[in-house]
C-alpha cells in the first residue's frame, strides 16, 4: 500500500450503497497506516472518512481540525427541530422559545415543524438545554422534538455565507 493516497472526490455520482461500502474499504486502508487525502464536497463524507480536514472556500482555508473540533469551534450551536401537535399552538411556542433561548432563530417553518438556531452561549450545556425544552413539552403541546449539534455542513455553509457577504459588500462599494 502507498504511504499515501490522493483522492479527488471518492464517491461523487455514486449510490448510497455503494459509496458505504467505497468508504469502508477507505476506512480499512487507513487502518493499516495508508493516509488518505481527499477533496468532497460532502460533509458527509468527510464526517464518515477523516480524522482531521480543512474547510476551503475561494481558494482560502478557512479551518483545519477533527470534524468535532471544527463543529465545537465555528459552530454556532444546536439546531432545534420541534413538531407541533396541532398547529394552534405554534404561534404560542415559536414566542415562548424566542423567549427561552433569546439567543435563537427561527430558521424555518413548515406545517407542523419549527426548525430553530439556538446560539451557544458560555452557560449552555446539553443537560440544561434539554431540561428546559422537556419543560416546554407539556404547555405548549409539544409532540416531540430534537436537538442536535451545528453539522458540519451548516458550518461550511456558515463559511461561504461570510465569504458572499464580503464580496457582495466589496462589489457594493465599488459600483
Amino acid at each position: 500500500m502507498p504511504e499515501v493516497l490522493l483522492l479527488d472526490e471518492p464517491t461523487s455520482g455514486v449510490d448510497p450503497k455503494a459509496r458505504r461500502i467505497i468508504w469502508e474499504i477507505l476506512a480499512r486502508i487507513r487502518e493499516v497506516g495508508t493516509a488518505l487525502v481527499l477533496t468532497s464536497h460532502s460533509m458527509e463524507e468527510c464526517e464518515a472518512l477523516c480524522t482531521s480536514l480543512s474547510i476551503m472556500v475561494n481558494g482560502k482555508f478557512k479551518c483545519y481540525g477533527s470534524p468535532q473540533h471544527i463543529k465545537s469551534k465555528y459552530g454556532s450551536g444546536y439546531t432545534l427541530l420541534v413538531r407541533m401537535e396541532t398547529p394552534n399552538e405554534i404561534s404560542a411556542a415559536i414566542d415562548t422559545i424566542l423567549q427561552k433561548f433569546p439567543q435563537s432563530i427561527l430558521k424555518e417553518q413548515h406545517a407542523l415543524q419549527l426548525n430553530f438556531e439556538l446560539r451557544k452561549t458560555k452557560n449552555t450545556t446539553w443537560s440544561n438545554l434539554f431540561k428546559q425544552l422537556e419543560d416546554l413539552v407539556e404547555p405548549l403541546k409539544i409532540q416531540d422534538y430534537s436537538l442536535s449539534q451545528t453539522t458540519l455542513e451548516q458550518v461550511f455553509l456558515e463559511f461561504s455565507r461570510d465569504v458572499s457577504m464580503i464580496g457582495y459588500n466589496n462589489n457594493s462599494n465599488t459600483k
